[in-house]
């Protein structure tokens, strides 16, 4: 009996053993399969055809794609932005001496047009006056009006020229902007701008505007370019973002 006492404690702790093995519950999602031998033996078909989890729901099947009109892939070389900048300069600068084209508020051209749900990039010119004209709200400046936008970020780089870039306070006169439709909710024009800050501007600086911020332009003699990117808040669809 003493001699069968070994063998039997150690085929106890044996079943025990196998007892406890088998109800332990397998890694949810990561393992699954059963006993051989005393073996565990994975379930790789429960890893096949599994799609790959991507961060914040993209690209699945259940949620709207978050990017239905990205642009793809675009390089802009900096000669042909420097190249489009002179061309704006000497387009706005014979359309200034035309009758009835002084009130123009910028010029846009050069290789840069991008658009989708979420942002725009797009390339402007803004031309210095010496003369008053009348500007889109019928103030007679030789500066065009201020804008303030409430659905939109303006990121600028500045490719060429300098000036001064007048930002915050409020503006005076402040109108919406009106179209073929009537006014453009929470896209407002108007000078002067009262109480802002004024910040000096030259080709290589960069610029970002809030939502909802007043800023006018004031370039010097030969007018200035820049980059701009429209950053949509979400809120307002893109007919409203001007």
């Amino acid at each position: 009996m003493k001699k069968m006492f070994p063998a039997m404690v150690i085929g106890a702790a044996l079943i025990g053993f196998i007892a406890g093995y088998a109800a332990k519950p397998s890694p949810p999602g990561i393992l699954s399969g059963h006993f051989d031998d005393l073996s565990m033996i994975p379930s790789v078909a429960a890893q096949e055809n599994k799609p790959e989890v991507m961060p914040f729901g993209f690209n699945s099947p259940r949620e709207p794609a978050l990017a239905p009109d990205a642009p793809p892939i675009t390089y802009w070389n900096i000669d042909d932005i420097r190249k489009a900048s002179a061309e704006m300069a000497e387009k706005a600068t014979k359309m200034a001496k035309e009758a009835g084209s002084g009130s123009s508020q910028s010029f846009g051209g050069g290789p840069v047009h991008v658009q989708s749900r979420n942002f725009s990039m797009f390339m402007l010119y803004r031309l210095h006056r010496e003369q008053p004209v009348l500007s889109l709200t019928k103030v007679n400046s030789v500066w065009d009006d201020a804008e303030q936008h409430a659905g939109a970020y303006d990121f600028y780089v500045f490719t060429a020229g300098t000036g001064e870039m007048v930002l915050g306070g409020k503006i005076a006169n402040r109108q919406n902007l009106m179209d073929k439709d009537g006014p453009v909710p929470g896209e407002y024009r108007g000078q002067p701008v009262i109480g802002g800050q004024t910040y000096k501007v030259k080709a290589g600086d960069w610029l970002l505007i809030p939502p909802d911020t007043p800023h006018q332009p004031k370039p010097d003699a030969g007018g200035f370019s820049y980059f701009i990117m429209k950053i949509n808040v979400g809120v307002y669809p893109w007919n409203l973002i001007r």
